[in-house]
């Protein structure tokens, strides 16, 4: 893993050894951050199930205002810190949250402005958790949350939704959505 662009092009990053956590390839994150564009710059971003803190590094690298890690798992945690460590990343512009990412969706989240969520491929609770972010007062209008998910694990996307999917695609077994709030 490494970051693709940004006042950290190139830096690698260092992962975990828990094999059951599949990071974002560079795939992927380079196809996110070339829709986003300039979104990040200046937002404060929220990098949920963010494992070695690969989304978040990558926003922060892009003039990201401020990241808010959160992640349950404390060995990602250790990774998370020591990636923010050799990265000499201060403490101002980061906060780490260890709560599970449920959790962190019904709290304050007021600040953020983009949600990077990369949850587990067997993720049950997957539409339960997009609907409690952008069914809180928190996920205002002109916010955005994108998802790395498995394309059989699938989100509505039709009927009483909180929230418009903006795009989507397929990339191998991913599938990358983009939502917004519905106003």
């Amino acid at each position: 893993m490494r970051i693709i662009s940004g006042i950290y092009k190139g830096r690698r990053l260092q992962a975990g050894n828990d094999l059951s956590i599949r990071p974002t390839t560079d795939r992927v994150k380079e196809y996110i951050f070339n829709i986003l564009q300039d979104f990040p710059e200046n937002k404060v971003v929220a990098d949920i199930f963010s494992g070695s803190g690969n989304l978040g590094l990558e926003s922060l690298s892009r003039g990201a205002a401020k990241v808010v890690f959160v992640e349950k798992n404390i060995s990602s945690v250790k990774v998370l810190k020591k990636n923010l460590e050799t990265f000499r990343i201060t403490s101002s512009n980061y906060s780490i949250i260890n709560t599970p990412a449920q959790n962190f969706a019904a709290g304050n989240h007021e600040d953020i402005q983009l949600y990077l969520l990369d949850p587990p491929f067997v993720y049950p609770e997957l539409q339960l958790l997009i609907d409690t972010f952008t069914r809180s007062e928190h996920f205002m209008i002109g916010n955005l949350l994108v998802l790395e998910h498995e394309v059989s694990n699938n989100i509505k996307l039709e009927g009483d939704l909180p929230y418009n999917v903006l795009k989507q695609k397929k990339m191998g077994r991913s599938l990358i959505s983009f939502l917004e709030k519905r106003s």
